[in-house]
């Protein structure tokens, strides 16, 4: 299963993102990121799964999304 890391404006965008999508079933976590490898908060949500459906999700709730890389 591929792994996405999802970087967010601030961290209560990646909390609220999260809560969201553990909501919707989504299997994800909050991970703090290297200082200065992004221009986000430095907290990014890690998504296990389908990347465009919790996009949707998070943009549809108002999240900010900076950037969605996949993880190797």
């Amino acid at each position: 299963m591929k792994k996405y890391i999802i970087t967010t404006g601030t961290v209560t965008y990646a909390i609220k993102g999260r809560d969201l999508l553990r909501r919707k079933g989504f299997n994800v976590k909050i991970e703090r990121i290297a200082s200065g490898a992004s221009s986000g908060c430095g907290y990014s949500i890690v998504l296990s799964g389908e990347i465009k459906d919790a996009e949707s999700l998070l943009r549809s709730a108002g999240i900010k999304i900076l950037e969605i890389s996949e993880k190797s």
